[in-house]
């Protein structure tokens, strides 16, 4: 609940509001054909959750920024393999990059730039307060 209307109160009380919270806001809209689901619009992503980049380098890539090659794969789907809740940025599956040392690492990308296709669906808690909004 918002008790300021002023902008910078607000940032400061999302910044530095605690984890179980932070996590809360780590929300993406979601894209299914399951019927059970129909009318949920975003839910909370978890690790597990499929989900498919939408814009940045990895949803709909540039030239590269010096030799004019791609920057990163089109459309990507994948697994969620990490969450920085703190930051709202995901690690996905296959979006990586290559290090001086050449080993491969994550590329963090925010929630609002995925689209949640399927959902981790071993928690019955989770589908069960999922489907209830529906």
């Amino acid at each position: 609940m918002v008790k300021s209307s002023k902008p910078n109160k607000q940032r400061k009380r999302m910044f530095n509001a605690p984890t179980h919270s932070q996590r809360k806001r780590v929300k993406a809209r979601l894209q299914t054909t399951d019927s059970r689901l129909a009318g949920v619009r975003s839910v909370t992503v978890r690790v597990g959750d499929e989900a498919k980049v939408l814009r940045g380098d990895f949803g709909n890539p540039s030239k590269g920024k010096r030799h004019g090659g791609p920057r990163g794969v089109s459309g990507l789907e994948g697994k969620v393999i990490s969450i920085n809740a703190a930051k709202s940025q995901l690690i996905i599956e296959g979006a990586t990059h290559s290090k001086a040392d050449n080993k491969e690492e994550g590329v963090p990308i925010h929630s609002s730039n995925v689209v949640i296709t399927k959902l981790d669906e071993t928690d019955p808690m989770r589908m069960k307060s999922i489907t209830d909004r529906s």
